[in-house]
């Protein structure tokens, strides 16, 4: 499954540290997938179940754990730093930075496993991309029904970084861009073109495109705009920041056909002709992440608006 490190200008778990996250990300799904697999097969899915019957912590013990907190502050501050915060953090946190999973019912078929598991991961991902241990963002609610964002990120291997729709800080104005995916080896900056099934776009350098669904025709924002806009500002810092690392234009139209006869010779377009062979190689393409991955994904984390709040328990522990 593909990684969200970044989510419109929703603040990151990625931002924090990028090098870091990745991996973590991969053992964790590695280690949950081994624990629900094992338990299906064994018949012990019971064990991964959630609990229904179990006990919420009475608000009055909240309460006077939080103020056993707050009574440390008459300490020294690395005293407080070093004793009671960081075991705070882990008990407020735990749920968003552990890959906990609990199912409510138990899968007839391995696919169904699968399909659940994966569910599950996506929502995982979310909360990884719209938070930290200190701070959160507003998550649109209509984001979990995204089905772009969850098609590519369920399909795509882990080694793959995603920014959807990032908010790029340019010259004091903040600005979004299309998606982007940091692959191993190379930056693709991706725009996707899907009115209608079965549409033919024809293609050309003016401000609009033509579509033709049936018989009726109407024009449409010429992708390449939004797409060259994108691309322009990924080279840029890529280049700034000296690295080797190749960024690639693509207009997706999975379900329509492009016609663009003297298309510019650095863009890819993939219809529903060309789409499906290109995805199937990303799918199966089985690269270890690296450093210049890593490292151009950090170079663009740098350069993101993020907009978030403090989470409530940290509001309460510095009051």
């Amino acid at each position: 499954m593909a990684q969200l490190i970044k989510l419109y200008d929703y603040i990151s778990r990625y931002e924090l540290d990028t090098y870091r996250y990745p991996s973590q990300f991969i053992r964790l799904k590695k280690q949950q997938w081994q624990k629900v697999h094992t338990a299906w097969e064994g018949n012990t899915f019971v064990s991964v179940m959630k609990k229904t019957d179990e006990l919420e912590v009475p608000e009055l013990e909240q309460e006077s754990f939080l103020g056993r907190i707050k009574n440390k502050f008459s300490k020294s501050k690395d005293e407080v730093e070093s004793t009671e915060i960081k075991p705070l953090l882990v008990e407020q946190a735990t749920e968003d930075e552990q890959l906990q999973i609990e199912f409510t019912s138990v899968p007839k078929s391995l696919e169904e496993l699968k399909y659940l598991f994966l569910d599950h991961i996506f929502k995982f991902q979310l909360r990884w991309a719209s938070s930290t241990i200190r701070d959160k963002s507003f998550v649109d609610k209509a984001i979990s029904r995204d089905v772009d964002l969850k098609y590519f990120l369920q399909r795509l291997p882990d080694h793959f970084l995603f920014l959807y729709h990032p908010v790029f800080q340019l010259k004091n104005a903040p600005v979004e861009l299309d998606m982007i995916m940091v692959g191993p080896s190379e930056i693709y900056c991706m725009t996707l073109l899907e009115n209608n099934n079965e549409a033919v776009y024809t293609g050309s350098k003016e401000r609009f495109w033509t579509e033709m669904d049936g018989n009726q025709e109407k024009k449409v924002l010429n992708p390449l705009i939004s797409l060259n806009r994108t691309s322009s500002v990924v080279q840029q810092l890529i280049t700034a920041n000296k690295l080797d690392i190749p960024v690639k234009k693509i207009v997706v139209s999975r379900n329509g056909y492009i016609d663009f006869p003297f298309a510019p010779y650095d863009i890819d377009l993939l219809d529903k002709r060309a789409y499906d062979d290109w995805f199937q190689r990303m799918r199966k393409s089985s690269s270890p992440i690296k450093h210049v991955q890593l490292k151009a994904a950090h170079v663009l984390l740098s350069h993101c608006s993020s907009n978030s709040y403090k989470r409530t328990e940290w509001n309460d522990l510095t009051n």
